[in-house]
Order: C-alpha cells, then structure tokens, then sequence
C-alpha cells in the first residue's frame, strides 16, 4: 500500500502541474513555462525513473514550450499547439500515478497489445508455414 503522504504530495504535483498548463494555454508566459520544468522536475525526482513517464514529461514541456515560443513572436498561440498541449498533461496525469502505484494500469489497453503481439506472432508463423510449403512442393 501507499504512503498517503506520497500519495498525496504525488496528487498535489498533478493538479499544480495542470494549474500551470492552463496558464501557458492561455497565456504563454516564459515565468510559467520556468514554472512548470521546476515542477515536472520536482515530480520526477519523487518517483522510481520510467520511460513512459519521461517520454510524457518531454512531450508535456515540448509543446509546452511552442506555445510559450508562439507568445513571445507575438502570435496567437495555434489551435493545434494548445491541443498538443492538452494531450500531452492528460498522458502525463494518467501515467504518473500509475508508475507511482497510485492506481492500477488499464488492463483492456494491455489485453490490446497483448492481441498485436499474437497478431504478430501468428502472421509470422504461417509465414514461415507457407515458405515450408513451398519448400516442400518446390522439392517434388
């Protein structure tokens, strides 16, 4: 089980974290952006390391950062910007309490690629069934 604590300082992080995209969506300032790496920084210091959750953070600050970029050419941040903006905190809200044990991962979305795997494996097995067979033929 959890340390509450954790649990609780862990949930405290998301919530600033998201506080903190809501004010880069909207305005774009280079202070919030500081403010958000000192904080995705912060949060990845209190957990065990994983590349999923790595992989989130440099997406969440990547876009984090065109939009900041957009706001200091004096452009209005692009629609497509912020959405990646908005994608990229909800993968990272997701995968953080899950690699921190706060929740359980989504079984469906693991029975899915479970099911591509075997996909995979049973493409590659008849594939190499039918090279047998022609193999066997060719020898005829």
């Amino acid at each position: 089980m959890t340390d509450t604590s954790f649990a609780e300082t862990i949930r405290e992080r998301i919530a600033a974290i998201e506080l903190v995209v809501d004010a880069i969506a909207g305005q774009g300032k280079e202070t919030d952006l500081r403010d958000l790496r000192v904080l995705l920084i912060n949060t990845m210091s209190l957990m065990r390391r994983d590349p999923g959750v790595e992989a989130s953070i440099d997406d969440l600050y990547a876009a984090a950062r065109a939009i900041v970029n957009d706001a200091m050419d004096g452009v209005h941040p692009v629609v497509r910007n912020v959405r990646c903006l908005r994608s990229a905190v909800v993968r990272f809200s997701e995968r953080v309490p899950v690699v921190a044990g706060l929740s359980e991962p989504n079984d469906s979305l693991r029975f899915r690629g479970l099911e591509a795997a075997y996909a995979v494996q049973l493409e590659r097995s008849s594939a190499a069934d039918d090279g047998e067979a022609d193999d066997v033929q060719s020898a005829a």
